[in-house]
């Protein structure tokens, strides 16, 4: 019982503001807590998850009852405040933490006036999207539409955070996921240092591979992910987060981010050599070149959302 009430309240205090979290908590927990007593006195045993699953709907989803404790809003009522606020939050760290990474990178390679045409832009970008999120929301606010998800939820499947992530200040970590970060970076770092070989070879017979302007790149990368698998390490065995873990996640995407935009932002990385021509080499190159930048910025992307949902979980906590 305690394991999926308390994940009930945690969900529910992740979603509201630090002052409120500690009263609300304990005055909605006495509540829930004397409701299943009454059903158990009633039915003359303890409950199981499902019958526990079914008291906790009759509050309603974590989402909707922090809703409840929130100012009255003009343009978004208290019911989706929460979730706009979290997807709001989300937006305009990732924006901010990218912009960072690459107003740092410019102030290195342009100078000042590249570092202010890069906060310029990632600025007006900031508010843009803080603009379209609160429309979005609006419309659907005034639609209801998501709605009956929200009231249909099940407390046995409860996650909540920014995008789908995982975001309670101490949750825990799905082993799942753990296990397939460590995978996917093991066969990265075997491919680094060479255990295995990966060389593209087009249909035309040409070979894309890194030139030499790779090389400063190799010993901190590979320290980075030894760094990165440690902790992974740590995640699984004890899989639940704890501030210093969330923090020491959080250093090492910077990193990790830093690297990806020094990478997306240098010429040269890539070289082909070909079978028949120099033309079939030079078209293979350019195209190998822009699936390579595609694949980086993604990473990219990706690795800024969770530096994202990491400063949220600090923040908050």
């Amino acid at each position: 019982m305690a394991n999926l009430v308390d994940h009930y309240l945690l969900q529910l205090r992740s979603l509201l503001p630090a002052k409120l979290r500690d009263d609300v908590a304990a005055e909605l927990g006495e509540s829930i807590h004397a409701a299943i007593a009454e059903r158990e006195l009633g039915l003359g045993h303890a409950l199981g998850d499902e019958e526990i699953a079914t008291v906790l709907k009759t509050y309603g989803h974590p989402l909707i009852v922090a809703g409840r404790y929130l100012p009255v809003q003009e343009l978004i009522s208290p019911r989706v405040f929460p979730l706009y606020w979290y997807a709001l939050q989300a937006v305009v760290i990732v924006i901010a933490v990218i912009t960072g990474i690459l107003g740092g990178i410019a102030l290195l390679t342009l100078g000042r006036s590249g570092l202010m045409q890069i906060l310029a832009d990632g600025l007006w970008f900031a508010l843009c999207a803080a603009a379209l999120v609160t429309i979005v929301f609006a419309i659907l606010d005034h639609y209801g539409a998501g709605m009956k998800t929200l009231e249909n939820f099940d407390p046995r499947k409860l996650e909540l955070g920014i995008f789908g992530v995982r975001a309670a200040p101490l949750s825990p970590i799905p082993r799942a996921d753990t296990v397939f970060e460590i995978a996917m970076l093991g066969i990265f770092v075997a491919w680094w240092i060479g255990l295995i070989e990966f060389t593209p070879v087009l249909g035309s017979g040409v070979a894309i591979g890194f030139t030499g302007k790779i090389e400063p790149f190799f010993w901190p990368v590979l320290a980075l992910s030894v760094i990165d698998l440690a902790r992974l390490g740590l995640d699984f065995a004890y899989p639940y987060r704890t501030w210093p873990r969330v923090l020491a996640r959080l250093i090492i995407n910077v990193a990790w981010l830093t690297a990806l935009a020094l990478v997306f932002r240098m010429d040269g990385l890539l070289a082909a050599t070909a079978a028949s021509d120099g033309a079939t080499a030079s078209s293979a190159l350019v195209l190998a070149q822009m699936v390579f930048q595609i694949t980086v910025g993604m990473l990219a992307v990706v690795t800024g959302a969770l530096i994202a949902t990491d400063v949220v979980r600090l923040i908050r906590r």
